[in-house]
């Protein structure tokens, strides 16, 4: 591997998913870090709306589609938010203010009295002030998206690694479909696999932006492609997403902001379980945006606190519809996610209201008919969609792996699925749910994590049948799946808490207001991330995800290698009989040739189940030969029977096929072969001669 191939595509990947929604944060005078968590919902936005218009109108897929629309919409919005922005010079005292623990801060956001608090520190001083909370949020994010960084690539092995799992050779050849196509609508991704004619929506934002960060790149490597959005998924998107959440919508101050970014990596249960299980790479991206739909309903429901932090009209007018279109259109079960993390917000908000309505504060009633209103949106929407857009019952094929008790403990300690509880989280996460509760206004966060939790819960141990259905079933009742939603909130609740704290504390002990403080919330990060590093359930889940990446199952490195030679070999347009079972057909996504299975799953004429079954028959059967001719094949891969999750030979008609003198070995690589169809006689009597 190349150290520009992977430079190019980093740059490729970077600017895939900044420069599309880069215009729109412009013109909405976003503050830096609102910008910088917002730009990639924003991105992903206007590239899937982009690939369904550029489909429509007939324009080749291609970067300068989103960016083009991403410019038209900034300069929309560029007088408006011009006009409306609240992106003010903020004086040292309000960011102050702003920075008190959450109880000191009145509902209506008026700064604390100087009764109230003490007079700042030099150090607290720092801390309010640009730079220092540039400090704060940048560190956090380093030493967080640092760690996740290196423990995903431990996990991959190489940046250029081939996932060995089921799902990835549907999204590798998604990708390339696209770039074949030149067309990146959700329809042609779904239409892959189905019959001409009959495509089904398929949710190809993934596969739209990996896409064009190949094409972009110039290196036409989609598994490297692929590999490095994983990473900046991992390692960027969501570290930012958390620490927006906790600087925008709580009162948390610079330790927590720090600490929100360093905690991100707190959970292998999200987001390194799904860079190896499945591996559902467009649910990982789905969650990875999550905490942004927290953030906006939170300011919708007008429980965040109010001050310079709080987006504007304008500003949430637009970051709501973009990340909640960019969360969905990721991955539809997100949209079940969302709901179990944000109907308890909007319900916790309208009670918050009624209770300020009664005690007759000003705004409160405005405030409790828009929460309401939006809470009895949320609960019909939810009655309507819950149980209509699930898949079938048959789907929900996983089952509960401990009792409930070890799987409350595992929730509470933030262990990934199938592991033991870990103490130290366990006691970790009940201090910050006490510092939550006692100290500070964000205690809506508890009722999302709560949520979050019991269907984590519930999926770890409540057993088969139709109440397992009912409240797991959205995701097949898929334990990995579920156990990734409370993390999504718990690493901000962690922030939070230990943040109101480490602020009670300091007010007890002024010694700890300046330069010990720091080195003991330095301390404390680093001593969180070696539990984290050290756990025994994260120690146990990243060597499984380890197993799903540095094996042979699905590709071995022979394969690999033959299928890295294989353009030199096999013409562009010639199509090859390959067993995606075994890893053949990625020649489609690898060696860019057409091949005649692309996935595990699939609707085909009934030409292809016949070559799948009897290829190796066309020298002797005549209709076989036909079949042949009729679909160009003029090639097979031969990569052994065996396949993944234990199957064996699954496509009769490619197994040994070099041995029944119906083809030629070109091209071999340890026992891989490539083989090229030898001429045979249809059933017209005619000679079909495949090197033509």
């Amino acid at each position: 591997m190349e150290v520009l191939s992977v430079v190019m595509t980093v740059l490729a990947v970077l600017a895939v998913l900044i420069l599309p929604g880069l215009p729109t944060v412009l013109a909405l005078r976003l503050r830096p870090l609102m910008a910088a968590a917002s730009v990639a919902p924003l991105s992903l936005t206007l590239i899937a709306a982009s690939a369904e218009l550029g489909s429509l109108m007939g324009i080749p897929w291609n970067v300068g589609t989103p960016l083009v629309l991403g410019l038209l919409l900034g300069a929309v919005l560029w007088l408006p938010g011009r006009r409306l922005s609240r992106r003010q010079r903020t004086p040292a005292d309000e960011v102050l203010a702003d920075q008190l623990p959450a109880e000191e801060v009145p509902a209506d956001g008026a700064p604390a009295t100087d009764v109230d608090r003490d007079v700042p520190s030099p150090v607290q001083r720092f801390f309010a002030s640009r730079r220092g909370e540039a400090t704060a949020v940048v560190s956090g994010l380093l030493l967080g998206g640092g760690l996740l960084l290196v423990q995903a690539l431990r996990i991959m092995g190489s940046v250029d690694a081939v996932n060995q799992t089921y799902d990835n050779v549907f999204h590798l050849n998604a990708v390339r479909h696209i770039l074949r196509s030149g067309d990146g609508s959700a329809w042609v991704v779904g239409g892959m696999t189905q019959l001409e004619g009959q495509a089904n929506y398929y949710p190809a934002l993934w596969h739209q932006a990996v896409s064009l960060a190949v094409q972009l790149s110039g290196q036409d490597d989609i598994v490297l492609g692929s590999n490095v959005m994983i990473l900046a998924v991992v390692a960027l998107v969501w570290p930012l997403s958390v620490v927006a959440l906790v600087r925008s919508a709580t009162g948390s101050g610079p330790v927590g902001w720090f600490l929100a970014g360093t905690l991100s990596a707190v959970s292998v249960a999200y987001p390194l379980t799904l860079i190896g299980w499945g591996v559902v790479l467009p649910y990982l991206l789905a969650l990875s945006m999550m905490p942004m739909v927290v953030l906006v309903v939170a300011h919708i429901a007008a429980i965040a606190p109010a001050g310079p932090q709080r987006p504007g009209i304008l500003q949430l007018s637009v970051l709501t519809p973009a990340c909640l279109a960019a969360v969905a259109l990721a991955h539809p079960q997100s949209v079940f996610v969302g709901i179990v993390l944000c109907l308890p917000i909007l319900l916790w908000a309208t009670g918050a209201h009624l209770i300020d309505a009664v005690r007759r504060h000003p705004g409160a009633l405005a405030r409790l008919g828009t929460t309401a209103a939006l809470a009895a949106v949320g609960i019909a929407g939810t009655a309507f969609a819950w149980t209509r857009f699930r898949p079938v019952q048959s789907s929900a094929v996983w089952g509960p792996n401990t009792p409930r008790l070890g799987a409350i403990g595992q929730v509470v300690s933030l262990s990934p699925n199938a592991t033991l509880t870990w103490e130290p989280f366990g006691v970790l996460m009940l201090v910050a749910v006490l510092g939550v509760l006692l100290w500070t206004r964000s205690r809506w966060l508890l009722a999302s994590w709560v949520a979050g939790a019991a269907l984590a819960v519930i999926t770890r141990s409540e057993p088969m049948g139709d109440l397992r259905y009912l409240l797991t079933g959205n995701w097949y009742s898929d334990n990995n799946r579920i156990s990734a939603v409370p993390i999504l909130v718990a690493v901000p609740l962690l922030a939070v808490g230990l943040d109101a704290v480490a602020r009670r504390a300091a007010r007890s002990l002024p010694a700890l207001r300046g330069g010990i403080g720091i080195t003991l919330v330095a301390a404390l990060a680093a001593t969180v991330l070696v539990l984290s590093v050290v756990s025994p359930a994260n120690r146990a889940s990243i060597g499984y995800q380890t197993g799903e990446w540095q094996t042979s199952e699905l590709l071995s490195p022979d394969e690999r290698e033959l299928l890295e030679r294989l353009p030199d070999v096999v013409p562009e347009d010639a199509v090859i009989a390959t067993n995606a079972w075994n890893g053949s057909s990625l020649a489609y996504a690898i060696s860019d040739r057409p091949v005649l299975n692309t996935y595990m799953g699939f609707e085909a004429e009934p030409e292809v189940h016949l070559l799948n079954a009897r290829l190796d028959e066309a020298n002797t059967a005549p209709e076989v030969c036909d079949a042949a001719a009729e679909l160009d094949v003029e090639y097979a891969l031969d990569f052994g029977p065996r396949e993944i999750h234990g199957r064996s030979a699954t496509y009769t008609g490619l197994n040994e096929i070099s041995e029944d003198g119906a083809a030629e070995v070109v091209l071999q690589v340890g026992d891989a072969k490539l083989l090229r169809m030898l001429p045979c006689t249809g059933v017209d009597g005619q000679l079909n001669d495949f090197s033509d």
